[in-house]
């Protein structure tokens, strides 16, 4: 009896170190693993596996490398990123781009480019806005090498400036319909060319927060002239407008504003021509549906906070291309407007990923996944 007693009791002591054990296992990992824990940590390399499909592309897939950093230890110096991908894609293209946005120490300078390599096609469909049918594109496939790079100095306050520069070279154009060219306004470059340019460009920056801003404001303007003196196959001038204001309406939710203007004059070839659409502004529209020498799109985008992780999204934008500056009109505007969703990656670095949904005036949709906010 004695021993039937002490053998139970050890199978229950037994018992009972192995549920503290599981009980002090699982409160451990859950300690380690629970959201909480995993937006708090320190975030520097953000590997990430990139699936992405578009008629353009085809079905493309890659990986993404994001670095994040801070240059100081004052509380003052904003955050900084930079990031490369490789992608290859189901038609055999390629895309090698690395991207950056970097303040140094107090903020005493700020260098922000992107550059990269792609082997590429993209749908045509014209300049200006009488266009092929949105189903009747051309595809145009061509080898690219480019780089655009800012350099900015901090002269008072917020205020920064500094140059921009420019450098594309394109190869191997092909259109797959070349005979249908006859049907759309004559345009530049479909045949291999080189850009090079170089402009000042002024930077004020008062936002609280370079990757998901709340309050403050932001613009940033530049003119760069491209000229054979530098090796241009054409020549123009591109001037830059982009100014950006954040209201926070009360603890939980923000108002964005963003108006963007680009604006040329000379030969532009047709794959640097000013584009409405895209992941940022006008989103709904693929970039580029919509493309000629000056463009203008403004957008709002209502932010509200659901929690500690999420934070829900409304917006509406409006946009156009024309010719000639004196050509926009009412008539030609296009409009689009979608939601998402914000979801918090790391909350040292204020740092969201976010899932938009968006429709047009053409009845076109986009959906986006993507890091940082829109604008």
């Amino acid at each position: 009896m004695r021993k039937r007693f002490c053998h139970i009791l050890g199978v229950g002591m037994l018992l009972a170190g192995a549920d503290a054990y599981a009980q002090e296992t699982k409160s451990k990992f859950w300690q380690k693993f629970n959201p909480d824990s995993l937006v708090s940590r320190p975030l520097h390399v953000l590997p990430l596996p990139v699936f992405r499909t578009s008629p353009e592309t085809g079905f493309q897939a890659g990986i993404s490398v994001d670095y994040f950093f801070n240059a100081d230890t004052l509380p003052t110096t904003r955050n900084s990123y930079a990031w490369i991908q490789a992608l290859y894609s189901t038609r055999r293209q390629l895309v090698v781009e690395p991207a950056w946005q970097v303040f140094t120490k107090n903020e005493k300078y700020f260098l922000r480019g992107k550059g990269g390599y792609v082997i590429f096609s993209e749908n045509f469909w014209g300049v200006g806005n009488q266009t092929l049918a949105e189903d009747d594109y051309l595809s145009a496939s061509y080898n690219r090498t480019y780089f655009q790079g800012d350099f900015y100095r901090k002269t008072k306050g917020k205020l920064f400036l500094g140059l921009t520069s420019y450098f594309s070279d394109v190869r191997s154009v092909k259109f797959d319909n070349e005979e249908r060219l006859n049907e759309i306004d004559p345009f530049l470059g479909s045949e291999a060319n080189r850009i090079v340019g170089i402009g000042p460009s002024v930077l004020w920056d008062y936002r609280n927060d370079a990757f998901s801003p709340t309050r403050g404001w932001y613009a940033n303007a530049h003119y760069r002239q491209h000229f054979a003196g530098l090796g241009s196959t054409f020549e123009y001038n591109d001037q830059f407008l982009d100014v950006r204001k954040y209201f926070p309406l009360n603890a939980k939710s923000l108002l964005g504003l963003q108006g963007v203007g680009h604006f040329t004059q000379g030969h532009v070839p047709f794959h640097d021509l000013p584009r409405l659409g895209g992941y940022t502004i006008m989103r709904g529209y693929t970039h580029g549906r919509f493309r000629d020498r000056q463009l203008w799109s403004a957008q709002a985008e209502y932010r509200r906070n659901l929690g500690r992780f999420l934070v829900a999204a409304a917006f509406v934008s409006a946009g156009g291309v024309a010719p000639e500056i004196k050509d926009f009109t009412f008539s030609t505007t296009r409009y689009s407007g979608g939601a998402g969703l914000r979801i918090l990656i790391n909350r040292q670095m204020n740092l969201y990923t976010r899932l938009d949904f968006a429709v047009t005036s053409d009845r076109t949709t986009g959906f986006y996944f993507r890091i940082f906010d829109a604008f």
